[in-house]
């Protein structure tokens, strides 16, 4: 019977049809006369995909420990971090919710180093189907790493720039016509209606192409951007049996843990019979997986 216990991650995956996926978690040991904490981290060596149909329990005992500096904290903050790391990391400032914010090039990014690694490199502007049509941005490679992160059944590229700030910028100008956010409810809830996501991008790409966009502000830069010919349309086919019969989010908590038939996985939502739930919301805190 397989058995997991650790500090829970957000499920690593592959493919896309349909995807494999993996359960992830971190252990930890303190030195405490070096005043260190080590952490290993793991994954399962059964995919996720196998369970379906089974029985699963999640059990915790509502310990959580930061995942990035690994410090016991009573509360998390921005899906896994102690309010420290919340508020002094790079990757939890505003600018990484709302990239056409990004502070940069005034010297006031919380960590430069980090900033110029993560968010200077090219980032793709794209159309994605998961809830109906949607607008984001990603840096990953594949870019259906991030489609499959959101629960999309179908996903294109459009364009690409140089920055992630500027990627912000052209994702919100699309934002004023349609979604940047993804209905959870409508996710979980089945496939979404069919969108022609080549004919979405054509029209709002022609719409760019007649207005002019500066980046930075400051410096009255034109922001320039390529548009993505050649790009397809791609599907993505996820691990389930059947949809849950009630749209719920089960709260898994010490005195309330689950165990419910798993149905199916999509994005990284665990769908059980009765309700599901979002894995990659619980990062760092300590959970039993066993079936």
């Amino acid at each position: 019977m397989p058995s997991f216990q650790g500090f829970v991650r957000k499920m690593s995956h592959k493919g896309t049809t349909p995807v494999s996926y993996t359960w992830e978690y971190a252990t930890y040991t303190e030195d405490k006369k070096q005043k260190e904490i080590r952490v290993a981290e793991h994954q399962s060596d059964v995919a996720m995909e196998t369970f379906l149909g089974k029985k699963i329990n999640l059990y915790t005992n509502d310990e959580i420990r930061c995942m990035h500096c690994g410090k016991k904290t009573k509360k998390s903050f921005n899906q896994g971090y102690c309010f420290t790391c919340f508020s002094s990391l790079a990757e939890n400032d505003m600018c990484i919710l709302r990239p056409e914010t990004c502070h940069h090039h005034r010297g006031t990014c919380r960590d430069a180093n980090w900033g110029n690694t993560n968010c200077f490199k090219k980032h793709v502007v794209y159309f994605a189907n998961s809830s109906g049509l949607k607008v984001g941005i990603t840096k990953e490679n594949p870019i259906s790493n991030r489609w499959v992160d959101q629960g999309a059944r179908f996903g294109i590229p459009i364009l690409e720039v140089d920055s992630r700030r500027d990627a912000g910028i052209l994702e919100h100008f699309l934002s004023q016509f349609l979604p940047d956010k993804t209905s959870w409810q409508k996710m979980v809830s089945g496939d979404p209606n069919y969108i022609d996501l080549k004919k979405e991008a054509d029209k709002f790409l022609n719409h760019l192409e007649k207005n002019e966009f500066v980046s930075p502000l400051e410096t009255k830069q034109k922001l320039v951007w390529r548009r993505i010919t050649l790009s397809e349309i791609q599907e993505i086919q996820y691990p389930i049996l059947t949809y849950p019969s009630k749209v719920k989010s089960l709260k898994l908590t010490k005195d309330t843990p689950i165990s419910d038939t798993l149905v199916g996985i999509k994005g990284q939502y665990l769908l059980f019979e009765n309700g599901v739930i979002n894995i990659r919301s619980l990062g760092g805190l300590y959970i039993e997986f066993s079936t």
